[in-house]
C-alpha cells in the first residue's frame, strides 16, 4: 500500500480516509518540583514534542527510535492510557482526546494492543477461553454460545485449534501465547491494533511465523497497525512505511522499501550502522556510528536534538532546530542537511 505524508492542509475528506490521524502531538511529563515536592514542576520530560502522522485502513505504519525516544508514550497516546498535553489524535475522523464514558468504551473496542512478552498480559488463573472471552462479556450482550462461536472463530484465525481454549497459559510456548494474544485483540470489532515489540520475544522461526500471520490477518480484515519496534530488519518487512523517532521528536518517514535503500537523516544511517549484520563476517561501518551517549528528554540539546552525537553536524545545528520539509517522492525528514526550498 502506498502511504502520504501528512499533509499540512488536510481537512476532514482526508481524516475520514484514515484509520489514524496525528497531528502535532505533544505530552510533557513533570519531572521534578521543589525541595518540599510542592508548586509548579521545576522541569519537564519532553516525551512527545509535536509529532504528527497518519495511518490508512490496512496499512502498517513501523515507529522506530532508540529507548528513550517516545515510542511507547505514543502508543499509550493513541489506546488513550495518558492523555496527551496538546495535539490532536483523530480516528476515522473522530477527535478521541475528549472522548468519556461510552463513547470512550467503543473507542476502546476498535484499537487494541498486543505486547512484547505475551505470558505477562494473558491472566495465568484464567483458561484461554475465558481470557478471549472477556472483552465481549464487558462490550457486548452476547449469549454464551454467541461468545464460544466468537472465540473459536479467532482462535482459528490465529492459526490455533478451538480445542485449546480450555487450556491455560503456562501449556503453551511463546509463539503459541502471542497467538492467543492476538486472538484476544482480535476478539471486539478491532481496526487498529498497536504491536508493541509484538515479536522481539519470540525465537527467529517463530518471529517470522507470528509476522506471516500479522500479515495475513491484516490483508483478511483490512486492520490498521502501529508497529514499534527496534529491529530495523522485521520492522522494515511488515511496514509498509517507517517513522523515525528522537528525543520525542519525528525525524524521518518514508516508504520502508525507500528507508531501506537509502536513509536520508544521519541518525536513521546511525540505527543502520549500529545494527548487527545479517552475515557475522561483514563489518559493520563505524564512519556512521554515533558518537556520544543519549541526552536526557529533560533535558534536550538546543537546536536539533541530534547534533551532539551527528557526523555531520553543523555550527547552525546548535542553535537551530530544522524545519520538516518534504522530499521528492513523499519523503519526511527534518534536517539541515536538507533545507526547506
Amino acid at each position: 500500500m502506498k502511504g502520504v505524508g501528512y499533509p499540512q492542509s488536510a481537512g476532514p475528506a482526508f481524516e475520514e480516509q484514515k484509520t489514524l490521524v496525528v497531528k502535532d502531538l505533544v505530552k510533557h511529563f513533570p519531572g521534578g518540583r521543589t525541595g518540599l515536592g510542592i508548586g509548579a514542576p521545576k522541569q519537564w520530560v519532553r516525551a512527545v514534542d509535536g509529532v504528527s502522522f497518519d495511518i490508512a485502513p490496512g496499512e502498517t505504519l513501523g515507529l522506530v527510535g532508540e529507548s528513550g525516544c517516545g515510542k511507547s508514550t505514543i502508543a499509550k497516546l493513541i489506546l488513550r492510557l495518558e492523555d496527551p498535553t496538546s495535539g490532536s489524535i483523530r480516528f476515522q475522523g473522530r477527535e478521541v482526546t475528549d472522548l468519556k464514558g461510552q463513547e470512550l468504551k467503543t473507542y476502546r473496542r476498535s484499537v487494541q494492543a498486543v505486547f512484547q512478552d505475551p505470558y505477562s498480559s494473558l491472566s495465568p488463573r484464567m483458561r484461554v477461553h475465558d481470557i478471549i472471552a472477556e472483552g465481549l462479556r464487558v462490550h457486548t450482550d452476547y449469549s454464551k454460545s454467541d461468545i464460544r462461536v466468537r472465540v473459536n472463530d479467532v482462535l482459528t484465525l490465529a492459526g490455533l485449534s478451538p480445542d485449546v481454549g480450555r487450556l491455560y497459559p503456562h501449556e503453551f510456548s511463546g509463539g503459541q501465547r502471542q497467538r492467543i494474544a492476538i486472538a484476544k485483540a482480535l476478539v471486539l470489532d478491532t481496526k487498529m491494533l498497536v504491536l508493541d515489540e509484538a515479536v522481539s520475544a519470540l525465537d527467529v522461526s517463530i518471529r517470522a511465523q507470528i509476522i506471516t500471520l500479522l500479515k495475513d490477518l491484516q490483508q483478511e480484515l483490512g486492520i490498521a497497525y502501529l508497529y514499534i519496534g527496534h529491529d530495523l530488519a522485521t520492522v522494515a518487512h511488515l511496514a509498509n512505511r517507517v517513522m523515525v523517532m528522537y528525543l520525542g521528536r519525528l525525524l524521518e518517514l518514508d516508504e520502508s522499501v525507500e528507508f531501506v535503500r537509502d536513509p536520508k537523516h544521519p541518525y536513521t544511517k546511525a540505527l543502520f550502522a549500529a545494527a548487527l549484520p545479517s552475515n557475522p563476517d561483514d563489518v559493520s561501518d563505524t564512519s556512521e556510528q554515533p558518537n556520544a551517549e543519549v541526552p536526557t528528554a529533560l533535558s534536550p540539546p538546543t537546536g536539533c536534538h541530534f547534533h551532539p552525537r551527528c557526523p555531520d553536524a553543523r555550527e547552525h545545528c546548535s542553535t537551530q532546530f530544522p524545519e520538516e520539509v518534504t522530499l521528492s517522492g513523499g519523503r519526511r525528514i527534518s534536517c539541515h542537511l536538507y533545507p526547506s526550498r
